[in-house]
């Protein structure tokens, strides 16, 4: 036995008052709603009866069980159990369980998946049609299997070695690997740092089929899992099914223990400065060790609502300085996670702009510093109470509208973690009495959480470059120090008292009415010419989402003003409207559940938001006064070039980057449209011009539509529509969009390059681009014929030949400005392997067009077309979707019941005869990425 691995279970053990799992408790009462009990094997069990989406169900399977109970000759089991957990099941072996699920709509990667981390294995079934008794039996019994009867089978465990191995491979990029050189110094040298799931190479490629069976029968058993049902089902019928079937399973004799353990508090500061080649920036963490609580109360619920205010108004002080231009930073922020099961971490982060490393670290240190001396004002406090009590209020009014997975989640954490589950209304009632309670002294005090230096670590994340500075450990410290010592003036609190809009404004009349067919949405002109759609739902109560759309977008500018195009709406996003500056807007809008954001697309401008109903005014407020007052403001605009030009100055190192580029430009066939983040980006950036567009976009509103769905209650919210749009300025243009022709070249495009890498990975892009005839039909084809390709790729690469850990496949088609269809294939692999992938992806998209495909992988594509579609339908998004495709591109709406007759009607000799004429003609691009030598 290594010392190493001595120390690390000596931790493990030296666990006081936290080495048995009935320890993490919480003494908030659990909702009633939930059956809950624990079965005599030991096996806890939490059912409750939830209807969104209605006649639906997630099954959770929850393991109390993680890659840091594997000893060095086991590192990586955990995870690869967790993949062995779909590769054969006593009852469904092979890939029978699967092909099941798939068959009934439920997908693999959305509907089944899975979990492994440090201290815990989650797999869920989700989204589960309850009309079926016979499938709901097949759920549970999926769930038995995997509490015990994994097959294991040595065919299929070689056959995952090459799967687990790329997955390996594609997950050890830059952040993994910086994260590798910093855990020792995060987990204080604890085995936490030894443990990242995916584990060590030479075991996954090598280990002795035994030893994972081994694990598996030690750790996998009904004492160390929970099961987590949730959705629309009847719970008490539920209760005495799980029962039945689960009290079966026998308890483990002389079971191991579950031992927990530790991340030790330091004696004096940590330093790390992780270096790599592919990192282009630096980065400075200040991270604080704390023990969490073995046993959840009120208190820790009230503690961790008090700190969550500390740390909203500390970042609010930030978000104000980071917009001015002698700001030293790129990103601060002040934070707090659970670092393992028994401790957390509050954190101190800031990216300082090169060449201001020192500077930077001092500026945030300040503003801590500032707060211990002086603390929060009074206005800051109440505005944060009335925001944290804004959402608890919208949180409860949406409460019928929160998932079954969101719920199980929450269920799996109160097993895990002890994280308590009341009922809402225990957390409305114990939010309406504890937010007014919350005293100023009680939230300044948490700046104690960064006091106790030596159970702290300072880590540095950066480039391996001979000109990135990294400051030394006494630097720091002697930064601190200084900052201790200097004069600090108190916080200014800069909030206006003014109205949104001073303006009177009376309802625009209006002049027309329109109806859409087979919705019953209702369509109306204003006076000034815009046009609005308003859709009334239930589906969420304290929600109004908006589009608006108007045809131009940057296909109107000149190559030369691009880039300035691209900046245009961020101009104003920084610097505000009306008399308000973005710091000021940003106190003005506390207590209010609205959002807004505009977009300049190719083709299109226009605005996307949402809003509690009644906060909808404030909405249209905020619109009026994009289109009517917005501010361009050059200081923030000059602090945001700063952080651009900081950020390109080393942005060669970054391969994603490179890939992407190379993509764009192959895509387009090196159209000079075609912009490239990168320096002479930036250099072309003029912000007169970039204001002159944005003017010159958002100033016709007889040019816009307006889709408005969700808890609308026409008779109130209708004269705001017509109060605020209706007041928009007017100039009765006629605009349209131009077609430059971008695309990629005729026939195929190859491109291969070298990048220098840590780990060496191929990365293959194969896209292919063609005419398309854009109907509903069609688009229903073009996805069939992806997933089916994707079936055959998760077969054929991932399984047959252990090539990648996923390919993925990317249908997309457009009406505008010509109907083209595209198909994006894209893996990551083993160099040596790259030829025959690529080999493969052909060979399949050629046999997609003369062999008929699979009758099995197309029924299950089209279950899952269908029940999407169910699900699809209760959502704001797919009505505001289908009334803008309405609107901008003429799509008639097409009624479930029809959409089902479509869906059904495809056979496999149209799909054949569908992909042949797709890939008759159509134009290549093939991006290859490979490793330097």
């Amino acid at each position: 036995m290594t010392s190493k691995l001595k120390f690390s279970l000596l931790l493990c053990f030296s666990v006081l008052g936290l080495s048995s799992f009935a320890q993490f408790t919480t003494t908030v009462p659990t909702n009633e709603a939930v059956k809950t009990g624990k079965l005599e094997n030991g096996m806890t069990y939490y059912i409750m009866h939830n209807e969104e989406p209605k006649d639906r169900a997630s099954f959770y399977f929850v393991q109390n069980v993680g890659a840091i109970l594997e000893n060095d000759t086991q590192n990586g089991l955990a995870h690869f159990l967790e993949h062995m957990a779909f590769n054969g099941l006593k009852n469904f072996p092979g890939k029978n369980m699967l092909d099941y699920l798939e068959k009934n709509g439920i997908l693999f990667g959305r509907d089944i998946n899975a979990y492994t981390a440090q201290d815990e294995t989650v797999y869920n079934l989700s989204n589960i049609p309850v009309a079926s008794e016979n499938l709901l039996d097949s759920a549970l019994l999926v769930l038995h299997d995997w509490s015990g009867g994994l097959l294991l089978e040595g065919n299929e465990i070689e056959s995952e070695r090459g799967v687990i191995h790329e997955e390996w491979r594609t997950r050890r990029n830059v952040r993994k690997r910086l994260g590798d050189q910093t855990s020792h110094v995060m987990y204080n040298n604890s085995k936490y740092a030894d443990r990242d799931v995916i584990g060590s190479l030479d075991v996954i490629d090598h280990f002795d089929h035994q030893a994972l069976r081994d694990y598996y029968h030690k750790w996998y058993r009904p004492d160390l899992q929970a099961v987590v049902i949730v959705g629309d089902i009847d719970a008490e019928k539920m209760e005495a099914k799980v029962k039945a079937l689960f009290s079966k399973i026998p308890s483990k004799k002389n079971a191991a223990e579950r031992t927990y353990c530790q991340v030790e508090d330091s004696k004096e500061l940590g330093y790390v400065a992780a270096k790599d080649k592919e990192q282009n920036s630096l980065s400075i963490m200040w991270l604080f060790r704390r023990d969490l609580d073995a046993v959840k109360t009120e208190a820790t619920e009230r503690n961790a609502m008090a700190k969550g205010m500390f740390n909203s108004m500390l970042n609010s002080r930030l978000s104000e300085l980071s917009k001015k231009l002698e700001c030293s930073s790129v990103g601060m922020e002040f934070g707090g996670f659970d670092m393992a099961r028994t401790k957390g971490a509050d954190y101190i982060y800031v990216a300082p702009k090169r060449g201001k490393e020192l500077e930077a670290f001092s500026e945030i240190l300040t503003e801590l510093e500032r707060v211990k001396r002086h603390g929060f004002t009074n206005s800051e406090l109440e505005r944060t109470k009335v925001q944290t009590m804004r959402s608890y209020e919208s949180y409860y009014a949406n409460r019928s509208k929160i998932s079954n997975d969101s719920w199980a989640k929450q269920l799996g954490d109160l097993y895990l973690k002890a994280k308590s589950f009341p009922s809402i209304d225990w957390e409305m009632a114990f939010a309406a009495k504890t937010i007014p309670a919350i005293t100023l002294e009680e939230v300044n005090a948490f700046v104690s959480s960064y006091s106790n230096e030596a159970n702290s670590a300072l880590i540095l994340k950066g480039p391996e470059n001979t000109t990135q500075y990294y400051p030394t450990k006494a630097e720091l410290l002697a930064v601190a120090a200084k900052v201790k010592a200097s004069n600090i003036e108190a916080y200014k609190d800069d909030a206006g008292d003014q109205p949104l809009v001073a303006k009177e404004l009376n309802p625009a009349k209006i002049t027309k009415q329109f109806e859409i067919e087979g919705i019953d949405a209702k369509g109306y002109v204003l006076e000034n010419g815009a046009k609005v759609v308003i859709l009334p739902t239930d589906y969420s109560k304290d929600n109004i989402s908006m589009s608006s759309f108007s045809f131009g977008g940057s296909s109107l500018i000149a190559d030369k003003d691009l880039a300035s195009a691209d900046m245009a709406t961020g101009i104003v996003q920084m610097s505000g409207v009306g008399e308000f500056n973005t710091t000021q807007l940003q106190k003005k809008l506390a207590g209010k559940i609205v959002r807004l954001s505009a977009n300049l697309g190719e083709l299109t401008e226009g605005f996307s938001g949402s809003a509690s109903p009644q906060d909808f005014e404030t909405l249209m407020q905020l619109l009026y006064l994009n289109f009517e007052a917005p501010r361009f403001d050059e200081a923030p605009y000059n602090a945001q070039m700063a952080r651009m030009r900081n950020y390109v100055a080393n942005i060669g190192v970054d391969n994603n980057k490179a890939l992407k580029d190379t993509i764009s430009l192959a895509k387009t066939n090196y159209s000079p449209r075609t912009l490239l983040f990168g320096e002479e980006f930036i250099n072309k950036i003029d912000f007169n011009r970039a204001s002159e567009i944005y003017k010159e976009r958002f100033s016709d509103a007889s040019d816009f539509t307006f889709i408005f769905v969700g808890n609308i209650d026409e008779e109130k919210h209708l004269p705001m529509i017509q109060k605020y749009i209706g007041h928009i300025s007017s100039t009765n243009r006629k605009e349209s969009f131009v077609d430059h022709k971008v695309g990629p070249a005729k026939g195929k495009t190859s491109k291969s390059f070298d990048r220098k890498m840590a780990v060496p990975k191929t990365t293959v892009t194969y896209a292919l681009q063609g005419d398309f005839n854009y109907t509903l039909k069609n688009r229903l084809m073009l996805n069939v014929v992806s997933q089916l390709l994707s079936k055959r790729y998760m077969t054929t690469i991932r399984e047959e030949e252990g090539g990648s850990y996923g390919v993925g496949v990317s249908p997309s088609a457009s009406k505008l400005p010509s109907p083209e269809f595209s198909l994006n294939i894209q893996f990551d692999c083993d160099p040596a392997k790259r030829d025959r992938l690529v080999e493969i992806v052909e060979n399949e998209i050629a046999k997609i067009q003369k062999e008929t495909c699979d009758a099995t992988d197309l029924n299950e594509i089209k279950n899952n077309f269908i029940k999407g579609r169910e699900e699809a339908e209760l959502q704001n998004s797919f009505w505001l979707r289908v009334l803008k495709n309405n609107q901008m591109l003429g799509s008639e709406f097409t009624s479930k019941e029809d959409y089902k007759k479509l869906v059904e009607g495809i056979d496999a000799a149209a799909v054949k005869k569908f992909a042949k004429k797709l890939f008759k003609k159509v134009d290549t691009v093939e991006v290859i990425m490979n490793p330097a030598e």
